[in-house]
């Protein structure tokens, strides 16, 4: 049963955009071409949403391990309790699947602020 927020946002037929940031645990798969493996397994981290929220959305792990697209901590105006607050690294050859029902508001961090560079190279990484 959906409580709160998230049944609020059902009723509305609210979906979270392109660009969300979630802290969510476990991954359940990375997909590097047509493989999967385990990634990050029982590790705490952030994923953005780089598709439209469902069971195939891509999201793409973020990781404080040199790699990757260097990205800065968030500085929000207003501030918020953003979870992004320390530089990092998003690893676009990467595309991890979470179960979409632990993407919801009490995973939700922030969303990716509007014109970063990181979402042009979010939709990049996914061209065929």
């Amino acid at each position: 049963m959906l409580r709160g927020f998230d049944a609020l946002r059902a009723l509305l037929g609210y979906e979270y955009s392109i660009g969300s940031w979630f802290i969510v645990v476990p991954f359940l798969e990375a997909r590097r071409g047509q493989t999967a493996r385990p990634f990050g397994e029982g590790k705490v981290r952030p994923v953005m949403l780089a598709t439209p929220l469902g069971p195939d959305a891509v999201l793409f792990p973020r990781s404080t391990k040199p790699g990757g697209f260097r990205h800065g901590a968030h500085r929000h105006d207003p501030p918020d309790p953003c979870s992004i607050n320390q530089p990092g690294w998003v690893i676009l050859r990467v595309r991890v699947a979470v179960d979409p029902g632990r993407l919801n508001d009490e995973s939700y961090s922030c969303e990716e602020p509007e014109g970063s560079p990181l979402l042009a190279a979010a939709r990049q990484a996914l061209r065929p």
